[in-house]
């Protein structure tokens, strides 16, 4: 459990990455279009961003920042593998950090369209820990009213400290902006993005050194409740030198 006393330390790291974001990322490369010419894309807070057709996308992420975040896209097909995180209060003192394996979210959407990506929202932290592996959802475009249900990624999330995600390696740096999937062959790229040669071979997208700095402060606030009494001695020495 996280002790209270690191509370204030974790919210302060908190505030400070957060006045530092926006709710809404343009991931399209040129000026700011208008939302008549974009495609939409609305991320909840409870859900994390892994990638976007494969690759590690800079400030998706909303944590406690905003309740939602709105990236703005290139339209077109798009390919987000997201996954569950929320921060349950278990009583006064404790705090737990549930975190689900990725799922695939898939959009295929027009200019001038606002697509939101949903999951199954549990009552209460069981609930929560009862989708760790057998996480769902879907992508909704908000218009039409067309679900599109998340497909399973084939990735298990690593509860361990600092290493979120096992899977494929993942070896592209961090993007500012996205392209669209093409027609043909979006389906064949999702799934060798999600899965791999292989389902046992390594994901490690925020320990190697492509990643960048921020990604290494939202693995930090997410995952310090899954690490082992060993690992958060050994984190606490190596900041106090």
């Amino acid at each position: 459990m996280l002790s209270l006393r690191l509370i204030p330390i974790i919210l302060a790291a908190l505030i400070l990455s957060a006045c530092a974001r926006t709710p809404v990322v343009q991931l399209y490369d040129g000026p700011a279009q208008s939302d008549s010419k974009v495609l939409t894309v609305r991320i909840p807070s409870e859900l994390e961003v892994f990638t976007i057709n494969g690759k590690e996308v800079e400030g998706a992420n909303t944590f406690f920042a905003t309740d939602h975040k709105d990236l703005k896209l290139t339209p077109g097909r798009y390919e987000i593998l997201a996954y569950y995180k929320e921060l349950w209060d278990l009583d006064a003192d404790n705090h737990e950090i549930v975190k689900s394996n990725p799922a695939n979210f898939v959009v295929d959407g027009k200019a001038g369209e606002l697509w939101t990506l949903g999951y199954p929202e549990p009552k209460d932290v069981d609930d929560a820990r009862a989708m760790q592996d057998s996480f769902s959802g879907w992508a909704e475009n908000t218009r039409t009213g067309e679900k599109v249900a998340a497909e399973e990624s084939g990735l298990i999330l690593k509860r361990g400290f600092l290493a979120p995600v096992t899977g494929e390696e993942m070896t592209t740096a961090a993007a500012d902006s996205i392209a669209p999937q093409a027609a043909a062959t979006g389906a064949a790229a999702g799934a060798a993005a999600a899965s791999g040669e292989s389902a046992s071979t390594t994901v490690a997208p925020t320990a190697t050194p492509s990643a960048p700095a921020g990604s290494y402060l939202d693995t930090l606030k997410a995952q310090w409740n899954q690490a082992t009494p060993e690992e958060r001695r050994e984190f606490l020495q190596w900041i106090s030198q």
